[in-house]
Formats: structure tokens, sequence, C-alpha cells
């Protein structure tokens, strides 16, 4: 890192992203992608690049949640179960798409360039707080973490991510109208923007009693404005305003009687379930094989390790960072947990957390001063993201 590049962490990103990107697709040489066959299944249109090539890269990782992206951007939200996706990163994709000629190039395309600007903001956010060191490892993290194989996938993490982290500096910066328009344009690409807004408020909070003070909290009532207005287009599209909300039932989400409490709950019997399974029943199955049912166990397990970790970097980030910090990851945490899936309490988390930014500043702050627990952390997520490039790349897992 040079001092006054602002341009590195973009490029640090970019790297990374790509060599693992390249990486995958090379395994794919063995075993063609899966995800035609099962977009097929769900009734939903195949999506290409340009030849045999082009479709083989970007495809790599078009996987699950990206036949619902490409489809709602190419089509519009045609049924109830599109509804789940909420319009600002496929309205860029269509947007894209118009220059690339394919929805599936503009959205690989989007998720990356996104994803670059984020780890911009987030170094900026970084510098002052952890000095230039902890700048770059929290670009580092961020760039290796092994679930940001999405940033080179049809996803809304790398937009979102941007938006989020944009709000929170413009709030440190105490610009209010661009923090809440920032915080609007969060929310319209996915309803976890919703969590910005505590911690938003109190980077805001007026510090004397004059009218511009006054106001610039009073400018994030801008960002609960998409939810809003997408709830009329549903009102007038399928007659039901709260459609998206009934669309995550459909996906096996429903917020439990008692929020996140129950979710934690539920994270935690299943894991121990899980753990029981493994004590008492391995192996399994012919020849001792490893069953599904021991797969999901494990699954539970290392979900519930991973909030574990989560949940602790929270407690760093309030502490070194500051309440703001802390109190949008642990917002996260609880938008999180008050939506479990049914089969899988904590599906997709660690997709999730990626939503989470202050996490890498806490661990860029928890290894200041420790190299070997830095170079631990750098090796272990370069390791574990390569296996799961893999893995997602050959439909082995969902992300």
């Amino acid at each position: 890192m040079v001092r006054g590049d602002a341009a590195w962490p973009a490029r640090t990103l970019v790297a990374i992203r790509l060599a693992f990107w390249v990486g995958a697709a090379l395994t794919l040489l063995w075993q063609p992608a899966r995800q035609n066959r099962e977009w097929r299944d769900l009734g939903l249109p195949v999506f290409q690049a340009y030849d045999p090539f082009t479709d083989l890269l970007f495809n790599t990782f078009s996987h699950w949640d990206s036949g619902w992206y490409l489809s709602i951007a190419e089509y519009g939200y045609a049924d109830n179960e599109t509804v789940a996706f909420f319009p600002l990163y496929p309205l860029t994709v269509r947007a894209v798409a118009v220059v690339t000629r394919s929805p599936l190039v503009a959205g690989v395309l989007v998720s990356l360039a996104a994803a670059a600007v984020a780890a911009v903001v987030l170094a900026r956010l970084a510098r002052p707080l952890l000095g230039d060191r902890g700048a770059r490892d929290s670009v580092l993290y961020l760039a290796l973490f092994p679930v940001s194989l999405v940033f080179t996938a049809v996803y809304s993490e790398g937009l979102f991510l941007a938006l989020s982290a944009g709000a929170f500096l413009a709030a440190v910066q105490r610009r209010g109208l661009l923090t809440g328009v920032l915080a609007a344009l969060a929310v319209a690409t996915r309803s976890l923007g919703l969590a910005l807004v505590p911690a938003l408020l109190v980077l805001l909070w007026p510090r004397s009693r004059s009218p511009r003070e006054l106001l610039r909290p009073l400018l994030l009532v801008l960002a609960p404005l998409p939810l809003g207005l997408f709830a009329l287009y549903l009102h007038h599209r399928f007659g039901d305003a709260t459609a998206f909300v009934d669309a995550q039932r459909g996906w096996g989400r429903e917020t439990p009687t008692l929020g996140p409490a129950e979710g934690l709950f539920d994270a935690i019997r299943a894991a121990y379930h899980g753990l029981a399974q493994l004590v008492l029943h391995l192996p399994r199955g012919a020849e001792g094989a490893v069953t599904r049912s021991d797969q999901v166990a494990i699954w539970h397990i290392t979900h519930l390790l991973f909030l574990a970790v989560a949940i602790w970097l929270t407690w760093i980030a309030w502490q070194r960072l500051g309440p703001a910090y802390g109190l949008y990851s642990a917002t996260v945490l609880a938008f999180v947990l008050a939506t479990p899936a049914d089969w899988f309490p904590l599906l997709s988390l660690p997709r999730f957390l990626l939503a989470d930014f202050p996490l890498f500043l806490a661990l860029a702050a928890v290894t200041e001063g420790r190299p070997r627990a830095r170079e631990a952390v750098l090796v272990s997520f370069a390791a574990v993201g390569a296996v799961a490039a893999a893995g997602f790349a050959r439909h082995a897992w969902v992300a």
C-alpha cells in the first residue's frame, strides 16, 4: 500500500477475486457447471455470455439466486416468488446489459465493480480508526473471506456493501443528505439496509441546536422510502403490498414469535442435535460413508461457530471502533436471526456476514500487532476460500 494511492483497495480486491474466479473456472474443465439444469427445473430461462469460453467463465459462480436476479433483470417481476429479491440490483444489471448485450456479463461486472468501490470505502473508514496497516488488513480480510466469491457472481452483496459502507462513511463525515440517499439505495437493494438506521442515527445525532444539526438525523426518513415504493408497486402489480414478506415464507423463512432470540435458540438446538448425531452415529451408511444427514449436521455446527465469532467481533467493534459500528453489527445479526430458515436456521449466514463490514474492521483490530494471528487468518481464509470457490462452482453447496 502506498500512502495517497486511493485505488489500492480496489486493485487488491479485484486482483484477488479474479484469481479465485479464474481458478474455479479451470476446475469446471473437468466437470461443467450444472446451473442450466437447475434453472430449467425452476422454470427460469438460461442466460449466456458470448461464446463457449465466456459462458464457462461467467457461469462459474452463476448458481442459485443468480437465476432469479437475471430473470428479474430481463423480464421484471413475473410472479410472487421473484418479489423476494429487491429491485435496485436487477435494475442496475438491466441498465448495464444495454452495453454488454448480456445480462449475465452485466451482473458479474456490476458485482465486481461495486465490491471494488466497497473496498475503497472500507479502507477510508478503517484508516482513521486503525491506521494504514489496519486499513490494508481490513481490505485483505474482505477480499479473501471465503464467501466473497459472490463478488464475481450475479448476487447483490457487492452493491449492498458499497452502499451500506458508503452511507456509514457519509454519516461519519456528517453529510446528512448523502447519508439518507445512500441508506435508501441500500434498502432498495436489500431489506437488510434498514439495519443501518440505528447506527446512522447515532453518527448523525445533533451536536448543537442549530437548524443544520437538527436536520441531519431527520434526513434518515429517506431510508425506508424505497420499501414503501416497492410495496406500492407490488400492490399495483399483484394486488398485495406485502408480497415480498409472503415470498420469504415461500423460501422457508419466517420471523418467529420471539424474533432473534428464538432464531438463536433454534440455531443452538440444531447444532446440538447435529453434534449429538456425529458423536453417537458416525460412521453411517454403506461402508462407513458420510451421509447427507451427517453433512447437514456439520453445517449446523460450523454455522453456529461462525455466529459465535461474529458476536465476539461485534463486541470488539463496539469497544474498539465505537458504538455506531457495534450497533450496526448487532442489528445485522438480529435481522439474520429474526428470519431463520425452517430446515436450517443459519442458512447462508456466511454470505449475510459480508454485509456486516464492521466485522472485518474488528478482525483487523484484533490481529493488529499479532503477526502470527494475522497470517493464520489470511492463510485460513485463502485455503477455505479456494475450496469454497471450487465447491460452489461445481454446485456442491449453497452460499
